[in-house]
């Protein structure tokens, strides 16, 4: 009788999933190995999303893997949003009621932008830039405009802003901040990019933070109001306010979550079959000189 081959299924597609799905490969060619994504069917480079946008890249040259890949290897790809998980008896549970089950789970699930209740905040030509999803938002409501603003000085705003300068859009920065990145550059060299962003026609608005987003009447943004009661108008709004663990889908779950899925030093949760890595997990104990939580995990 032949033994029945383990059934590992790991939640994200992205570079940490699909990392830990090579490297189980290279371990082990005998177990079931199934990588589940409702962002796209095929791992994509994150990082290259704004280049997408620029004209500098297709979508299909930021995949890295020939579509053939993954017959080769034996990973399985499924095209699904995980709606939630049932560790008691081993299952994920689709959105399409479809259900799966595993014999042991790495949540891979990333991260999503923060959102913090603004009013107007669901409006269309509103958005992040995160997932591919996020970036066909911004193609379609950047189309034609004359003025963006950006709220939150990171480097996805960043990215965001020489993104819309590449297609002659105006550039608003709102930084919180007195200055731009001031909590983690000295602050001689906080002002010279600051210099540097002035002299590319990127204007910054220190010392203020976004108070509501405001509608056209139509469902879409045409202004925000800042702090400061100033009304910027704009056709599209920028929410670059750093990220947050994508783990909505196991508050149900046995899984103990905090701001993220809490695992110990090797990555294993309080489930004995279930483990957390990337974005999403959170080191109950952070080693010297880490965060808890690691959103660029790989650099």
């Amino acid at each position: 009788m032949s033994k029945q081959r383990n059934h590992i299924a790991i939640i994200g597609n992205g570079v940490a999933g699909i990392t830990c799905a090579r490297h189980i490969r290279k371990r082990d060619a005998d177990c079931v190995i199934t990588v589940i994504s409702a962002e796209t069917e095929y791992f994509f480079s994150r990082t290259a999303l704004m280049y997408i946008y620029m004209g500098h890249m297709e979508f299909e040259h930021t995949q890295p893997y020939e579509k053939g890949f993954w017959k080769k290897n034996r990973i399985d790809l499924v095209f699904n949003y995980v709606e939630s998980v049932d560790t008691d008896n081993n299952t994920l549970v689709y959105a399409d009621g479809e259900k799966m089950q595993y014999d042991e789970l790495v949540i891979a699930s990333g991260a999503k932008p923060n959102m913090f209740g603004w009013k107007g905040q669901d409006l269309k030509g509103v958005g992040g830039l995160f997932s591919y999803q996020d970036l066909q938002n911004m193609e379609e409501y950047t189309k034609g405009i004359k003025r963006g603003v950006i709220v939150g000085g990171g480097l996805i705003g960043i990215e965001m802003a020489e993104m819309m300068l590449s297609r002659g859009i105006e550039v608003t920065f709102l930084v919180r901040e007195e200055l731009f990145w001031g909590n983690v550059l000295p602050a001689q060299e906080s002002k010279l990019i600051m210099k540097h962003m002035e002299a590319h026609h990127v204007k910054l608005i220190l010392n203020t933070s976004l108070d509501e987003i405001i509608d056209d009447g139509n469902g879409r943004a045409k202004a925000v109001k800042t702090s400061n009661g100033e009304i910027i108008e704009c056709g599209w709004v920028g929410l670059t306010a750093g990220v947050n663990p994508n783990i909505s889908f196991l508050k149900d779950s046995n899984i103990e979550l905090n701001r993220g899925v809490l695992v110990d030093s090797n990555f294993k949760t309080n489930v004995d079959n279930v483990y957390s890595i990337g974005d999403c997990a959170e080191f109950k104990t952070a080693a010297e000189g880490r965060r808890n939580i690691e959103q660029v995990w790989y650099t």
